[in-house]
């Protein structure tokens, strides 16, 4: 029981300090927000985009939104893996700038972190659904069916109300790429044979 506990304890606090360092990664790359926004004229001369742009903001509203839903991750899910956390980190951001490349032609600039916070909080949602606590599943369900419910309203309605507030157009497209690239993500992970996946999402 006792060494339960502690790992539970454990798990919890090492993704809470990786999701700070993203958020200082986050902070640092703003510095250089010219040379770091996704510039579809600039991109495959500029491919250190396909990350960074994901990490920039357009204005001060724009990340504290994003800052606060990345910062309640490891407060909702009290078991995710810091590494699948790590792992969709890092994947997600090139995925995501690729399909918005070769599926949106007419969008030339972009940056924000919402698109892979879908795909981040989707994947982990899914993983928790087959966790062992039962408080954790049914946090998964939730997640999973809001990010589902959001997504899909926001491409019926075809807008979004956080445009108002952070006082820029929102691309809802990267919301459902990015929610649609953390379940494939997830798929192909449950896919892989157990020993491979639990060395990538411990």
């Amino acid at each position: 029981m006792t060494s339960k506990f502690f790992n539970r304890i454990v798990t919890r606090f090492s993704l809470r300090w990786w999701v700070y360092l993203a958020i200082a990664l986050m902070l640092f790359s703003q510095l250089f927000f010219t040379h770091a926004i996704y510039n579809r004229h600039m991109f495959f001369t500029e491919p250190w985009c396909w990350w960074t742009a994901h990490w920039v903001h357009l204005g001060a509203w724009h990340w504290v939104l994003n800052v606060v839903a990345l910062s309640l991750l490891p407060e909702i899910f009290f078991h995710a893996s810091r590494r699948f956390f790590i792992l969709l980190w890092f994947a997600l951001p090139p995925l995501l700038s690729l399909l918005l490349y070769f599926f949106q032609p007419t969008l030339v600039l972009y940056a924000g972190l919402s698109g892979v916070l879908h795909g981040i909080y989707l994947a982990i949602a899914l993983s928790a659904i087959q966790s062992h606590y039962a408080a954790e599943r049914r946090m998964g369900c939730v997640v999973v069916l809001g990010v589902c419910v959001k997504v899909g309203w926001e491409a019926y309605s075809g807008s979004s109300q956080t445009a108002e507030l952070i006082g820029a157009p929102v691309v809802l497209h990267a919301h459902l790429y990015g929610a649609g690239l953390g379940g494939l993500i997830w798929l192909m992970l449950r896919l892989m044979p157990l020993r491979i996946r639990s060395i990538l999402i411990k």
